[in-house]
């Protein structure tokens, strides 16, 4: 599997499964069949970009299998990730689905580890590179999760 972005042209978008697809300024957001792709850019998270991702974990939350985070560096602040957490716990039966971050960034890998004391340990970052790992933690082929890296770099925003 490749961590280039040559794949996750615009076209990736266009799928029939993937929906609800906003791309803002910081952060861009889709949900692919049952999985949620994030993706952002060394920027922080702005707030009402934020409201996306946390509209469509509340739409989602009970059919959601999987989450794919690609963050090139900050994460959510404090209450970005209560925001996020609230919506999710509005639903009766709710749980974090497992979820795959990829990132070089210690801060946001820190921001995973927080998430684990607090919820079920579902969440786990994983460099870049190691794109088969983090597969295997969602429990899906090579092929499938190769699709959603493509899917979350054709969402992650360009920096100004």
């Amino acid at each position: 599997m490749t961590t280039s972005s040559e794949h996750g042209g615009p076209a990736a978008l266009d799928a029939p499964d993937v929906v609800g697809v906003f791309k803002g300024r910081t952060l861009g957001v889709a949900m692919v069949g049952k999985v949620l792709v994030l993706a952002h850019n060394a920027l922080p998270p702005a707030q009402d970009e934020w409201g996306h991702y946390c509209d469509l974990v509340g739409q989602n939350i009970t059919t959601m299998s999987a989450q794919l985070v690609v963050a090139e560096g900050h994460g959510p602040n404090a209450a970005q990730r209560q925001q996020s957490l609230d919506r999710g716990a509005k639903v009766k039966g709710a749980a974090i689905p497992p979820t795959a971050v990829l990132t070089r960034s210690p801060l946001v890998r820190g921001i995973v580890t927080l998430f684990n004391w607090f919820t079920p340990k579902a969440m786990r970052a994983f460099p870049p590179e190691d794109l088969e790992a983090a597969a295997r933690h969602l429990k899906m082929s090579d092929a499938e999760f190769q699709r959603l890296v493509d899917i979350a770099h054709a969402l992650q925003p360009q920096e100004a």
